[in-house]
């Protein structure tokens, strides 16, 4: 079977499945899914922890030698305090509050194209 076959078979059976298994363990639990947009990692703060982490690496890296940098890894992942995470989680929001606005401006604009235009 070649990849357009296996495509057209999977359009087919797709929509008979359109429930994610772990969408029901954690429904079952009276949780939901926080599912990111892909390619926007200015909206999951696990991105700013993470370059937190690497920073400490960086900044106190001295023998280059890999034991120490796992050592320093662990410190780093250590240090990420509730604190920290609260601000991550606030910096995220200021973000997707941009991003809102953004979609608005967009919006007004495409509403405005469709109106007509008076020069005077």
């Amino acid at each position: 079977m070649n990849i357009l076959e296996l495509l057209e078979v999977v359009k087919k059976i797709k929509p008979l499945y359109n429930k994610y298994v772990i969408d029901e363990m954690v429904k079952a639990n009276n949780k939901i899914v926080l599912r990111l947009p892909p390619y926007h990692c200015e909206l999951n703060p696990i991105e700013l922890a993470w370059a937190a982490v690497k920073r400490y690496v960086r900044d106190n890296n001295k023998t280059f030698k890999l034991p120490d940098i796992k050592k320093l890894l662990e410190e780093g992942v250590n240090k990420i305090d509730g604190d920290m995470w609260k601000n991550f989680i606030r910096h995220v929001k200021k973000e997707e509050e941009k991003a809102w606005e953004l979609d608005n401006v967009v919006d007004d604009v495409m509403t405005a194209e469709n109106q007509p235009c008076v020069l005077t």
